[in-house]
């Protein structure tokens, strides 16, 4: 009964319970929803063929976030997983590592030495071996901000007008037609001795502050679409502004359709290579392989997704 709350616990009773107006960095459950979100954006990118004992999303868990996976012989069959460096080439690139695999037991580690290019391979995304992780983590955050700053202004929106009053009396009038209007009663009575002194088109309940709710959602929804369609750009996805009253431009959809092509083709080159050095040294029956789930060479192929700019 008195046990302690261990980590796990903690975390999981502070998920389901924030509140809009708590920032907390990257540990809270609308920074999870979106990382998640993004990450499944990433993964529509690409399209793989792995052998039939590989696990399809542990491969691309550990490939996009970490940024690198090893593929090496054990025991007469292939398997992937986590790599360290033992020795590098002359171009500080991995020579030989060292590897295990994904879940491996504590203590059933092995030493043994794989030797890059003959029993061994390393898929990689960049070429730093980094992934995608701090891209989303940064993203993440910053539709998370977004989304507090409309709960916030949404709360706003509720609760930001007041009345003059002169005594509790009138505040219990005032309170009691405020509660029958807003429950949707056709017809709210109000003592004219309340409304005689206001001036012409003046509101017996007045805005608390002069918060414009409704165009500042309008805005913080369009800061949120330029920030999806600059990380759909980052990762390969092409996008473009379906929010703008004049016609699209041609020349920005090629602009966009370059800058989105040259960003996922260096991942794409990568890891091709990668599967490729394996198939041929492997001359395994089955291949693997990843192609581009969009067609990068066809100018009609725009994934229309989330447009908008930041017009402020």
């Amino acid at each position: 009964m008195n046990k302690y709350i261990d980590y796990e616990s903690a975390m999981y009773s502070r998920f389901f319970g924030l509140n809009p107006i708590e920032v907390l960095g990257q540990s809270n459950c609308t920074n999870y929803y979106y990382k998640r979100y993004l990450y499944n954006k990433i993964y529509s990118c690409f399209d793989f063929k792995l052998l039939n004992n590989w696990e399809l999303n542990t491969f691309r868990f550990a490939l996009f976030h970490f940024g690198s996976v090893a593929i090496f012989k054990r025991n007469g069959g292939w398997s992937m997983g986590f790599w360290s460096p033992k020795e590098w080439n002359a171009n500080y690139n991995p020579k030989k590592i060292y590897c295990r695999l994904f879940f491996e037991e504590k203590g059933s580690e092995t030493k043994e030495v794989y030797e890059v290019g003959k029993d061994a391979f390393i898929v990689k995304i960049f070429d730093d071996y980094m992934g995608f992780d701090d891209l989303v983590k940064s993203t993440s955050e910053l539709l998370a901000n977004c989304e507090r700053t409309m709960n916030v202004a949404l709360m706003n929106a509720n609760v930001n007008l007041y009345a003059t009053v002169k005594d509790p009396k009138d505040k219990e009038e005032i309170d009691n037609a405020y509660a029958e209007a807003t429950n949707g009663k056709p017809l709210v009575y109000v003592d004219k001795e309340k409304t005689k002194d206001l001036k012409e088109n003046e509101d017996i309940l007045k805005p608390f502050t002069n918060h414009d709710t409704i165009s500042a959602l309008d805005r913080i929804l369009t800061c949120r679409r330029t920030i999806v369609n600059n990380f759909l750009t980052e990762i390969g996805i092409k996008n473009a502004n379906t929010n703008k009253k004049e016609r699209l431009i041609s020349d920005e959809v090629n602009q966009n359709n370059e800058e989105v092509s040259a960003n996922v083709t260096i991942a794409y080159d990568n890891m091709k290579k990668t599967f490729d050095e394996f198939n041929k040294v492997s001359n395994l029956t089955q291949k693997i392989s990843v192609d581009l789930h969009y067609d990068y060479e066809e100018e009609n192929d725009l994934t229309i997704s989330e447009g908008g700019v930041l017009d402020v």
